[in-house]
């Protein structure tokens, strides 16, 4: 049974600002009140966010090296033939060859690690995803296809049919700089599949006429409260190390865009290597918000289509949301201390209001927590012990995470 927290004295991020208030857990949910027999936990000096939202990541993919077998792609699909080619080669070969629990595992620690806390999987709904022991909250209810070159158009239309329509539908769209990445959204709608669902990932060959007709398309669907737009997922540093190139800054970042992570088959590494991108690509407008808001507002404020599917944390943390949070030890200017933060700079991750990983000194405060001495990317950590089981149990390894033995408990003998 998770024990009730009461947080004193920490800023909490409301989608633009920190304001200091108390935060009250109930199990694993914020609670509006106070609870009975709450652990008090003071956090003063430290800014609470909630947990992040990757909302685009392949979770088995992410124990692969980085890959690409030319110095630039015109187009995505490219780069699949390419890969496709070359999986029964080293090292892809053997990579293969693990159990799928640990591949997947190694993909939820990814996210977990850098405090993102819910993910949006594209790829099958592998059972797994849902074990309540598998480190982050996966998006259950959605539907996908791979893309337009990967799959047939019978396969394209038959799971976009078949996808209730308020679950989020996903297909890797225009992911590319030619002429065949610029003509695959009006192919999409030929086929019937631009819809109340439907949510493009990448859409980099996307032009300006398609902007506009994607958000005539939309009517009715997506309101973000400046017009109606499908919403686009960025990868920003898969786009730029496929591609050459990347960029919504012509969509305006208020019609619907959201950050993924890719998998590091492509990605730079993680979801937190998204923001900071995002923050400086919009850093350089002349903009009312900062690009540290906006880019925030990417990784926290999952579209109302989503959010009764993900029934996470949302900007500002309230009642009955998950309490999964982001921890960072700064409040002059916490947006742009996360936006530039690297997954040891976090003080804290906490999920379902379970500290999981953090500053040895902050998580002490959370007595009763049995933790485990661990180093993360050169920085000494503490980490929940059920969560080092699982790692030590699982065959593969993340690279810069290293894991103390686990105790044994004691046992006692009564004479």
């Amino acid at each position: 049974m998770v024990r009730p927290l009461h947080i004193r004295g920490a800023h909490i991020w409301d989608g633009s600002k920190t304001v200091q208030r108390d935060l009250y857990t109930n199990g694993d949910r914020i609670s509006a009140v106070p609870v009975a027999d709450a652990q008090v936990i003071d956090l003063d000096g430290y800014t609470i966010f909630p947990g992040l939202i990757n909302a685009h990541d392949h979770l088995e993919l992410n124990h692969y090296p980085r890959s690409k077998f030319r110095e630039r792609y015109d187009n995505a699909h490219q780069w699949g033939e390419d890969m496709n080619a070359r999986l029964n080669d080293e090292p892809y070969k053997s990579l293969r060859a693990y159990p799928l629990w640990d591949k997947l595992f190694i993909g939820g620690l990814k996210n977990l690690l850098c405090g993102a806390t819910t993910v949006a999987h594209h790829n099958p709904p592998h059972k797994e995803l849902w074990r309540k022991d598998f480190p982050v909250r996966v998006l259950k209810q959605y539907g996908w296809s791979h893309s337009l070159h990967f799959s047939t158009d019978e396969e394209v239309v038959r799971s976009y049919r078949s996808t209730p329509k308020d679950w989020p539908w996903f297909i890797h769209l225009a992911e590319g700089t030619d002429d065949v990445a610029a003509g695959e959204y009006q192919r999409l709608k030929a086929l019937g599949c631009i819809g109340v669902n439907t949510v493009i990932i990448h859409g980099v060959g996307l032009d300006s006429v398609d902007v506009v007709k994607a958000q005539v398309d939309a009517v009715g669907t997506y309101n973000t409260g400046h017009g109606s737009q499908i919403p686009v997922v960025w990868c920003p540093t898969t786009n730029i190390f496929l591609l050459d190139k990347t960029g919504h800054a012509r969509m305006g970042w208020n019609t619907g865009i959201f950050l993924g992570s890719d998998s590091r088959l492509t990605a730079d590494g993680d979801l937190l290597d998204e923001l900071k991108f995002a923050s400086e690509y919009y850093g350089k407008g002349q903009l009312t918000f900062t690009g540290y808001e906006i880019a925030l507002s990417m990784v926290t404020t999952p579209n109302l289509r989503w959010h009764h599917v993900l029934k996470n944390a949302v900007a500002p943390l309230r009642a009955v949301e998950y309490a999964d949070f982001v921890i960072i030890n700064d409040i002059e200017n916490p947006s742009k201390k996360l936006c530039n933060s690297r997954r040891a700079d976090l003080a804290l991750v906490v999920k379902g209001g379970v500290p999981q990983i953090g500053d040895p000194e902050l998580m002490a405060r959370f007595t009763g927590t049995r933790t485990v001495d661990a180093t993360l990317d050169g920085k000494p950590k503490a980490i929940h012990i059920e969560l080092a089981k699982r790692i030590h149990a699982n065959s593969l390894k993340e690279a810069g995470l290293e894991v103390d033995v686990v105790p044994k408990r004691k046992l006692f003998q009564f004479i």
